[in-house]
Order: C-alpha cells, then sequence, then structure tokens
C-alpha cells in the first residue's frame, strides 16, 4: 500500500469521525432528545468549517486533480465511477452550502426547519458515506493494481501536502485545532461533551 492510499484511508478515517458527530445530532431531533434551541451551534459550525476547508479544499482537489486522471491515463476500467465521483465533489460543496442554510434557518427558530435539517442532513450523511465506499471498494484498489511507482509521484507529493488533521504525520495547527474543539464539544460518548 502506497503512502497516498494510506493518507487517503486516514483522510476517510477522519471524515468519518465528523460525519459520527451529524449523524448523532439527526438521530438526537428525530428523536425529540434534543431541541433547536439546545443544539450547539458553535459545534456544528466547527463541523462545516472543518467539511469546507479540509474535505472540499483540499482532499477532493486531490483527488480530481491527481489520483483520478491517473487512473483514467491507464485504464477505462472505471471511467463511469470516476466521472460519478467526480460529480459528486462537485454536488457535495452544494449540499454542504445547502445544509449550511438550513442550520441557520433553525438556529434562527424559522418554522419547519428542524425537520429540514434532519432531512438534508440524512441524505448528506448517506451521499458522503457512498462516496467514500466507492473509493475504498473500487478507486483505491484499481489504484493499487493498475498504478505504477511512477504514476504514484505526484499522487504521494499532493497527498503529502494535505497533512491531514485528525491523523496525518504533521496535522496542520489550524485543523487540529478545529478537530480537538469538535471532539470537545461532541457530547458524549462521541466526543467530551465539553468537559476536559
Amino acid at each position: 500500500m502506497t503512502k497516498a492510499i494510506n493518507i487517503m484511508k486516514r483522510e476517510h478515517l477522519s471524515l468519518n469521525t465528523v460525519l459520527h458527530v451529524l449523524n448523532q445530532l439527526v438521530l438526537d431531533l428525530e428523536a425529540g432528545r434534543l431541541k433547536s434551541s439546545d443544539v450547539d451551534y458553535d459545534l456544528i459550525e466547527k463541523i462545516m468549517t472543518y467539511i469546507e476547508e479540509f474535505i472540499d479544499t483540499m482532499h477532493h482537489p486531490k483527488e480530481d486533480d491527481y489520483l483520478f486522471p491517473a487512473l483514467l491515463k491507464k485504464t477505462s476500467e472505471a471511467n463511469d465511477v470516476i466521472m460519478e465521483l467526480q460529480e459528486q465533489h462537485k454536488q457535495g460543496v452544494e449540499h454542504r452550502k445547502k445544509l449550511e442554510i438550513h442550520i441557520q434557518a433553525m438556529k434562527d427558530k424559522h418554522p419547519g426547519q428542524v425537520e429540514k435539517v434532519v432531512d438534508v442532513l440524512k441524505d448528506y450523511l448517506t451521499a458522503h458515506r457512498e462516496h467514500m465506499k466507492l473509493e475504498d471498494n473500487v478507486v483505491i484498489p484499481l489504484a493499487e493494481r493498475v498504478l505504477d511507482e511512477e504514476d504514484w509521484a505526484p499522487i504521494e507529493a499532493a497527498f503529502n501536502n494535505n497533512a491531514d488533521p485528525l491523523f496525518g504525520d504533521v496535522p496542520k495547527n489550524k485543523f487540529r485545532k478545529l478537530l480537538s474543539d469538535i471532539t470537545f464539544l461532541a457530547p458524549a460518548p462521541i466526543g467530551l461533551g465539553g468537559k476536559r
């Protein structure tokens, strides 16, 4: 397994950690255990910032600009999957923006927004999980099989620059702080629930 694949898998693990917090928000809102007035909007804002600034701005562009073109150059085996993943990257940004609008409306106590946030969040979580499943089960195994050392060099250089905030060898301070804050604010058992 190449270093780039290790980085991609760790980044997916980081994203899954953050998505787990959002999933718990959905469960708590749906079950009535959490009212919109009790939602930790600071936590949600930090999660959205992490997704925007790390996943949408650093992780996905590396796949689009380095991994996918290398695969398309080597084989046509997964052309449809790669095109689907690239489209999902674009749609993911729009889904996140839509979610942020509904979260703000819920925070501002607009009627019907709790249900809308739950629906949009469910779609968002499902889309991310299905997306990562395609990458982990189709793209990464294909890349391991068809790409050679020369193909991997620019991919590894690009992903090495990502410095994953949770599992990277040299996490960037901004993302380390952001994920630390998310873990601190996330309710137990997912996080520390605001207690150190």
